[in-house]
């Protein structure tokens, strides 16, 4: 169920990152294009603005100087001068342009509403065309030498007259640019994509990782439970079947068994839904342990276990609690200690005052509890392996005294005891004045 569940919620998670991921960069790249885009289209004018204005102040326009102008633009550079291609444009290099270069030519000096894009300031036109499955970027515009002004060259277009220039480019190294690009993006996106799916995966597993574990409590309690509740019930069968002496005393152990089991279930259901509710009061902590005391002392010595009390010299101020559920939390850890702790051995009660806060102990001499055991102990519906062979310890009590302290807005610790045993510490605040 839980596997389902985690492949099901790292796929809910995966994809709506991934989603986004994709969204979001595909409007990056988008911007990216565009911004490249323009960046060579203002390039290409810039340098056809530079190749117009060098034309423009050579008094003679050498075939050596325009083969030296297209090697260091990387352009390809046609003339025509009064209507008439120079023999420049005849060179082996255009070829494979110049029926192209032609064309441009034609429509720029027959088309009187010159339907291509148009710098207002210089009048030079410019133009993206798909020729022969390659896309070219073309300026061309009039230019004059000679006597002519580079203004006059610049804003005025006349049909028939004047010299041409027209500038080709392949956009081959543009598009390889924008291909590299995307490739670039493309492998990113995968790469977060496969990234993302990870995170989700322990993400996810992360989450419902607390799911799992008490989904694991609750099915070892329903079987410690059912265990506990099998073998009384056994007994009093078998009791009521060989009635053997005294199997009255025995039903009645047997089923008071069931009903502490019983009790200590229904109390960790009210605890798990908020049901328990606490009536608080004014306590005098030394006062009440004192009571305890009294109260716990012929039980302890039952068990041929000491009891001993420490109280504080000082005045111990008032703690706000509930006194049944103190007296509970106390009674659990004792009969954690008794249980735990050999014939011979002893308990003590202990209370002292730290920076406002009130600290009951409860201190044994017994078996200890391994560092393992220690970090879960206080789990609902835990038991430690040394605890399966106690029929009277169900794994309930120590999570039930943690809910209780937490109740009450204090906290509990378990330590081990200077040579051997176990040390509970149950802390409280003292009530403000």
């Amino acid at each position: 169920m839980f596997r389902k569940l985690h492949y099901k919620l790292t796929l809910l998670c995966a994809l709506t990152t991934i989603c986004l991921l994709v969204i979001f960069s595909i409007l990056y790249l988008h911007i990216a294009e565009k911004t490249l885009t323009e960046n060579h289209i203002l390039s290409f004018q810039h340098d056809f603005d530079t190749i117009c204005g060098g034309l423009e102040q050579q008094q003679t326009i050498t075939y050596q100087y325009l083969l030296r102008l297209e090697q260091n633009s990387g352009y390809k550079i046609f003339l025509w001068d009064n209507n008439h291609p120079l023999s420049f444009n005849h060179i082996d290099t255009h070829k494979q342009y110049f029926e192209l270069a032609e064309e441009i030519y034609t429509d720029y000096i027959h088309t009187t509403d010159n339907p291509l894009i148009t710098d207002e300031t210089s009048k030079n036109v410019f133009q993206v065309i798909e020729y022969e499955n390659k896309s070219y970027a073309t300026a061309i515009a009039n230019i004059y030498t000679g006597q002519s002004s580079a203004a006059q060259g610049l804003t005025a277009k006349q049909n028939n007259t004047g010299l041409v220039l027209l500038v080709l480019s392949a956009n081959t190294y543009f598009y390889k640019q924008l291909s590299s690009q995307r490739q670039t993006f493309l492998g990113l996106a995968v790469l977060g994509c496969l990234l993302l799916s990870f995170f989700a995966y322990r993400f996810t597993g992360h989450l419902i990782k607390p799911l799992k574990e008490n989904q694991e409590q609750q099915i070892q309690f329903i079987s410690n439970a059912s265990h506990e509740l099998r073998t009384p019930i056994a007994v009093i069968l078998s009791s009521v079947s060989a009635r053997p002496p005294h199997f009255e005393q025995t039903i009645e152990q047997e089923s008071l068994r069931m009903k502490r089991l019983i009790n200590d279930m229904l109390t960790l259901t009210g605890i798990e839904k908020g049901a328990s509710s606490l009536l608080l009061s004014n306590i005098e902590p030394d006062t009440f342990l004192l009571n305890f005391y009294d109260q716990v002392y012929s039980l302890v010595v039952q068990n041929k276990l000491s009891l001993s009390l420490i109280l504080p010299d000082e005045t111990i101020p008032p703690i706000s609690a509930d006194a049944d559920k103190l007296k509970q939390l106390l009674m659990i850890l004792l009969q954690n200690a008794i249980t735990y702790t050999p014939e011979g051995g002893s308990i003590t009660l202990n209370l002292f005052l730290q920076e406002n806060i009130i600290c009951f102990q409860i201190i044994d001499t017994g078996i200890g509890i391994s560092d393992a055991d220690k970090k879960r102990i206080f789990e609902r519906y835990y038991r430690a392996d040394n605890a399966h062979h106690k029929k009277e310890h169900f794994g309930l009590g120590l999570c039930i005294a943690k809910e209780i302290v937490l109740a009450h807005h204090g906290s509990i610790k378990v330590s081990d005891t200077p040579g051997g045993g176990s040390t509970f510490s149950c802390y409280f605040p003292v009530t403000p004045s």
